[in-house]
């Protein structure tokens, strides 16, 4: 493994200033400091010749990876989504998780996620993969920039393998499917990640409608 590793002081350090004058909510330091020591971990860890499996190019140099802002995951949970009705803002149907998603980047380019949970009292990064979803979040962000005031915010519907992003920046009713494990019908979005696919954003009411009877099943199919 190339020795050229960011530290995980160093990374941790890169993150808090990232963050600092941020709208909150902002990681607290122990899950910058799980990020920071996780990812250097993770990369550690991946076979010569198996980069792609994690999400990474045959031709990156895993030496250069660092951690992009990190998302808190929020959840609609089966009983908020039943209880959904059209003009109810997006805020109203979501809570909170322990889970931090932080985008791991090469050159720029967002390769993978490091899901970092809070498990037996402390934070831990759990997982390194979900290159799907941070092609897809990486799209949706470069089309929305925090550098023009934009913070999505990220949504997982976890009965229905769905991610979805909103904006409350523009309003409180929009919602918009990433492709990545997407249930619901997107066609414009099945295509490789691109910005211009997210130049328009969804409604709350056609998302979690078309996602009501996805969960209904999930949850009728698990009892």
């Amino acid at each position: 493994m190339n020795q050229r590793h960011v530290t995980a002081g160093l990374l941790m350090a890169i993150m808090l200033l990232a963050w600092s004058g941020q709208a909150d909510p902002t990681p607290p330091a122990e899950a910058l400091k799980a990020a920071a020591d996780g990812l250097q971990s993770y990369l550690n860890k991946i076979p010569a010749g198996e980069k792609e499996l994690y999400g990474f190019d045959a031709g990156d140099d895993l030496g250069s990876a660092s951690l992009g802002n990190p998302f808190l995951v929020q959840t609609i949970t089966p009983a908020a989504l039943e209880q959904y009705r059209a003009g109810v803002a997006v805020s109203a149907v979501m809570t909170p998780t322990t889970m931090w998603y932080f985008p791991v980047q090469v050159a720029g380019q967002c390769r993978a996620i490091l899901v970092v949970d809070r498990m037996d009292g402390r934070y831990q990064a759990v997982s390194l993969g979900y290159a799907g979803l941070a092609k897809e979040l990486g799209a949706f962000v470069r089309q929305w920039p925090a550098a023009k005031g934009y913070r999505p915010v990220l949504i997982a519907v976890f009965q229905a393998r769905q991610y979805l992003v909103t904006i409350p920046e523009k309003d409180a009713f929009n919602l918009t499917c990433l492709s990545s494990g997407s249930s619901v019908s997107a066609p414009a979005r099945e295509a490789a990640a691109s910005d211009e696919n997210y130049a328009d954003l969804g409604t709350a009411e056609s998302v979690l409608g078309q996602l009501k009877p996805v969960v209904r099943d999930a949850v009728r199919n698990y009892e």
